[in-house]
């Protein structure tokens, strides 16, 4: 990993920051940076006494390019090494170009947000615009969407322990009203049991009979008349 880290960087340090290619006859301007000869020369081309650098916006004094020659040299170095075999085409794919000037963007407007290149800060439309290199807008921008994602992680986070929560509930809910069945419908067969196990004796006591039986006082009554009659009869007969 850390190899091919430094060989991107390398290949990154080799390439134009406009034309994004392999630097062709490379010139280093007054803040340090470095650009083909040609590219440097088209996006200064419309400019005439501020010279800002593509890259940091250093105001150049002058157009004296100093080549470097080391840097070509490098530059043929890299273009053998793997991955080397980068078009230009390519790249430019990866970062689109200006619509108005075909250059690759390098500053950013704070106020319309948009992409500029060195000429576009030169037009009309941006002047006293704050204008930042893309890289420095990048970070800060970063920084910024950094700072409103966080919160909204915390309140996902939130979001998944409620959801968990009220799962947990449900599922505490249902197992109360499941247990609340089991028990019902063990009652329920406990009941039938009881019942099933109580009826064959119900079926041998006596059913009541359909007509009413004289109360015991009454039969009694009765059997002392019978007794009466029968005494006065045998007197009757021993008196004859």
């Amino acid at each position: 990993m850390a190899f091919a880290a430094s060989l991107a960087e390398l290949h990154a340090e080799a390439s134009c920051p406009l034309c994004l290619d392999y630097l062709r006859d490379p010139v280093t301007i007054a803040c340090g940076h470095n650009f083909c000869l040609h590219c440097i020369q088209q996006c200064w081309e419309d400019l005439q006494h501020i010279l800002p650098c593509p890259v940091c916006l250093h105001h150049c004094p002058d157009r004296n390019f100093r080549r470097n020659t080391q840097l070509c040299h490098v530059t043929g170095f890299v273009r053998q090494l793997p991955g080397g075999a980068r078009s230009k085409r390519k790249l430019q794919d990866e970062r689109p170009l200006c619509e108005k000037h075909n250059q690759v963007p390098a500053l950013f407007c704070e106020k319309d947000l948009e992409l500029l290149c060195p000429q576009c800060k030169a037009s009309s439309d941006h002047q006293d615009h704050p204008l930042t290199p893309i890289e420095q807008a990048a970070a800060r921008h970063r920084k910024k969407l950094k700072s409103y994602i966080e919160p909204l992680k915390k309140q996902v986070e939130d979001a998944e322990k409620g959801l968990k929560m009220q799962v947990s509930k449900l599922f505490q809910l249902r197992w109360k009203v499941e247990n609340r069945r089991y028990k019902l419908v063990s009652l329920s067969l406990s009941l039938s049991l009881s019942l099933s196990l109580s009826l064959p004796f119900s079926l041998t006591a006596p059913f009541p009979s359909p007509h009413p039986q004289p109360c015991s006082h009454s039969v009694s009554k009765k059997k002392k008349k019978k007794k009466k009659k029968k005494k006065r009869g045998h007197l009757g007969d021993s008196v004859s």
